[in-house]
């Protein structure tokens, strides 16, 4: 009965150690740093060994619509632990990316989203670095380094007002992207998106194929909602490109594989006993004051990217107004990711409190 107790506490304690982040900021020089998984931040190097590549290709299409930023992080990265390791260590880009691809009450955004896994690296033959007991190990190291991208191309229509939004979701049964062009559906749309702008982009945790860049920088990517149509031939350019036996899929498999996300051991697993034993940290549940910044960079987000649209289509009456906003907006988003920022290895600090 000792015996098995003892084994059941063993293999908690794995389970509790081993853990998944999404974050494009570690290369494969990292694998073997120790990690604090209490305060979610890398530590020394004290485990070496024999970097190893393990080929596993594979990619995968999904039509996403009218998801908040908790949705969009479940269908695309997966929910680990209540989602906050997905964002705490994870690198502006990747945290950016789940916020500029959900939906809010002042906008509405369709995307085709493709998952592209591009194998990953692991750390085998270890052995414990020289001086390691001089060394800030953490409670675990990192193992595997994965590597892939996922694309965004986005369909957004950007309300002025919540009454409006509510106003279009209500009447409009139809889908924003990718959608046969009729008559008909693209005048409901103009009629009950008049207000609105239309935008078109797309966004990656990764570096884009340059086709893909230069067919969005050649091609109209701002609508007025009264007039839509220069965007539909946007959007069916875009589906050529990303459905086309030579297009997207292709131009992805020739370019350099990204990083995309890490994985953590225990020393216990890798039957290192004598290090990260009894770690502790002098960090509390900060959980809440983590979501809660993630909430606000989220909003900072959006709230560019409608700025960014507005001012994009702005006549010239409006043009004074839509450049202060967008202004504003953009000094925000620099103030909210210089507070992530400090909030991440710092959440006692009252500046993380706030709304």
């Amino acid at each position: 009965m000792r015996i098995l107790v003892s084994l059941l506490i063993l293999c908690c304690s794995f389970s509790v150690f081993s853990q998944r982040y999404y974050t494009e900021s570690y290369t494969q020089a990292d694998l073997g740093r120790g990690f604090n998984q209490q305060s979610h931040t890398p530590d020394a190097k004290c485990v070496t060994g024999q970097v190893r590549y393990h080929s596993a290709m594979s990619g995968e299409l999904d039509y996403l619509q009218r998801l908040n930023a908790t949705q969009v992080r479940r269908r695309t990265f997966g929910e680990v632990h209540g989602g906050v390791n997905l964002f705490i260590i994870a690198g502006s880009v990747s945290t950016s990316i789940t916020h500029r691809n959900s939906t809010d009450k002042l906008s509405l955004t369709s995307q085709l989203h493709l998952k592209f896994n591009e194998g990953y690296s692991t750390l085998e033959n270890r052995q414990l670095v020289a001086g390691y007991e001089n060394n800030d190990c953490g409670n675990s190291f990192i193992y595997q380094l994965d590597y892939g991208r996922d694309v965004f191309i986005n369909t957004r229509l950007h309300f002025r007002s919540e009454a409006d939004y509510k106003r279009f979701v209500t009447k409009i049964k139809i889908r924003l992207l990718f959608f046969k062009k009729t008559i008909t559906k693209v005048k409901l749309i103009e009629k009950y998106a008049a207000n609105a702008v239309l935008s078109i982009d797309a966004n990656s945790s990764a570096p884009l194929p340059a086709e893909l860049t230069s067919l969005l920088n050649n091609n109209t990517q701002h609508c007025r909602g009264s007039d839509i149509t220069p965007c539909l031939t946007t959007l069916q350019r875009l589906s050529d490109y990303v459905f086309g036996n030579s297009g997207l899929a292709k131009d992805l498999k020739v370019m350099e594989k990204a990083p995309r996300g890490i994985t953590t051991r225990s020393y216990e697993e890798s039957g290192h006993y004598d290090i990260g034993y009894g770690v502790q940290s002098n960090l509390e549940n900060y959980d809440f004051i983590w979501h809660g910044i993630d909430k606000r960079y989220g909003l900072a987000v959006r709230r560019l990217a409608r700025a960014e649209a507005f001012l994009a289509v702005a006549l010239e009456p409006e043009k004074n107004t839509a450049q202060a906003e967008f202004d504003s907006a953009t000094v925000h988003l620099a103030d909210m990711e210089i507070l992530r920022q400090t909030c991440q290895v710092s959440p006692w600090e009252a500046r993380c409190k706030g709304d």
